[in-house]
């Protein structure tokens, strides 16, 4: 079947998660001509992707709702919008709503009300498609975009951006040997796994970030009160996310450190002065998140590959800390002395009558323990296109349309997010926003950089159509 948009611009969007729906949204909401929207997404819904398709009311958004808003000139909305719709959804707002974290299916339904609300106002005749498929797919030429799905579809656009999210990494082969073991939950975020668990005494849980926490709350909300094991390969553990004010801008003094070596220097340096003057550290990454993409996108490969292998895990619990009501599961359990946390390397993963042994490296040495359930908590983001199995992902590198970025992360691009073929050539019409712009942006995943990248892409588009914006 040959899919042919109204008359008038188009843009074709792969994947309907976060990324791509926030991108038709603020597409719908800000042009001034007719324009011809479709986003290809095999599920039902568009804007909840893997992160907001989670039903499970433990799961909740990892920072207050007033910082989440998908308008930036108006960062109350969220919160309005909680108050308005929760009881509706299931949730009760509390008297703060701004200052609280909603669960991500909730959040979840406010992009798909959103998008849905932007699509009913639209101007100038614009329209939004929803194709329930998956790209197979996709040639350029300077003007055009041809994009074929699974089913046999094919779509021609003017434009074209990748919005396709994150891809899971296989299991190692430790955790590959308990493959489908009743004791054995491969996805935190299994409810039917995590029911088999619930009568365990003790639970091995592999990762120690937010994962973790999403793992923790959901077995204590199903009245799980035996022990937890917690492992990571350093032993570092994910805080709850506190109310602190942002520590003074002081990488703003003088100019920005060009080494991780450096970087790491300042940030201990500031660390120290916050401790002596017993302030939070908390204030810490709030000061630093302006700084990344300007930190990053000035160091050249060997450094970003040098902060990736040693101070990237220390980034990431530092950073992306969890919500405090999810964060109070993990400290009770803890206080309770249910829970215990170290560092460990898993070695290998057995069966057991009584349940998964785990063989572990630890300081200590090497211990064998059998545990009633093991969770594996990693996250199994896999960032380096070059192992993506995904027949889509192999088409746009085979055909040369797209190439690996040089750090491994994600696609080669330009700052803005203009994609760059195999010889080094920018597209014109094809673009990418989040995880696949890990490489050029690093922190390209979370809701306050995508909604950056998601205006700042639409306008780009809508310029080309619109010479007078352009000008302006």
């Amino acid at each position: 079947m040959h899919y042919d948009p109204k008359p008038g611009h188009s843009v074709i969007i792969i994947g309907g998660g976060f990324a791509g729906a926030l991108t038709a949204l603020k597409l719908l909401d800000r042009t001034t001509v007719g324009l011809s929207i479709t986003i290809i997404e095999p599920r039902a819904e568009l804007g909840r992707g893997v992160a907001y398709s989670t039903a499970d009311p433990a799961h909740l958004v990892n920072g207050p709702a007033e910082i989440f808003s998908l308008y930036p000139e108006d960062m109350g909305h969220l919160s309005r919008w909680l108050a308005e719709n929760g009881a509706a959804n299931g949730w009760q707002a509390p008297a703060d709503v701004a200052a609280s974290s909603p669960p991500r299916h909730l959040y979840g339904t406010y992009v798909c009300d959103e998008l849905k609300r932007a699509a009913a106002q639209t101007r100038s005749g614009s329209s939004l498609h929803h194709v329930r498929s998956s790209a197979g797919h996709l040639s350029s030429s300077p003007h055009r975009v041809r994009v074929t799905t699974t089913d046999g579809t094919i779509l021609e656009a003017d434009e074209a951006v990748l919005a396709l999210g994150v891809f899971q990494s296989d299991l190692r082969p430790a955790e590959a040997a308990v493959a489908g073991h009743p004791r054995f939950a491969e996805n935190p975020w299994n409810a039917a796994a995590l029911e088999r668990l619930s009568d365990s005494s003790d639970i091995l849980i592999i990762g120690a970030s937010l994962s973790m926490v999403d793992a923790i709350a959901s077995m204590e909300a199903r009245g799980f009160r035996g022990r937890y094991r917690v492992i990571s390969r350093r032993g570092q553990f994910v805080e709850g996310r506190r109310n602190a004010e942002p520590a003074r801008d002081f990488l703003a003094e003088g100019p920005l450190p060009s080494t991780a070596r450096g970087l790491l220097a300042r940030v201990k340096a500031e660390r120290r002065k916050l401790a002596a003057a017993g302030a939070d550290w908390q204030g810490l990454p709030l000061t630093i998140r302006p700084h990344i993409l300007p930190l990053w996108q000035n160091a050249n490969d060997r450094e970003r590959l040098r902060f990736a292998r040693h101070l990237r895990a220390f980034w990431d619990v530092t950073a992306h800390r969890s919500a405090p009501e999810s964060h109070r599961s993990v400290e009770a359990a803890r206080s309770q002395g249910r829970l215990v946390h170290g560092a460990a390397r898993l070695l290998a993963l057995k069966p057991k009558e009584a349940g998964i042994a785990a063989t572990l490296k630890t300081a200590a040495g090497l211990e064998e323990t059998v545990f009633g359930g093991v969770i594996d908590c990693r996250g199994h983001q896999l960032h380096d296109w070059r192992e993506i199995v995904d027949p889509f992902v192999r088409q746009l590198l085979s055909s040369g349309e797209v190439r690996p970025h040089s750090t491994g992360f994600g696609i080669d691009a330009t700052p803005e997010g203009d994609l760059i073929d195999e010889e080094g050539r920018v597209h014109r019409n094809l673009s990418a926003i989040g995880h696949p712009l890990r490489g050029v942006a690093w922190e390209s995943s979370s809701i306050t950089e995508q909604r950056t990248q998601a205006i700042a892409l639409a306008d780009r588009i809508l310029a080309k159509f619109t010479p007078a914006r352009a000008a302006s």
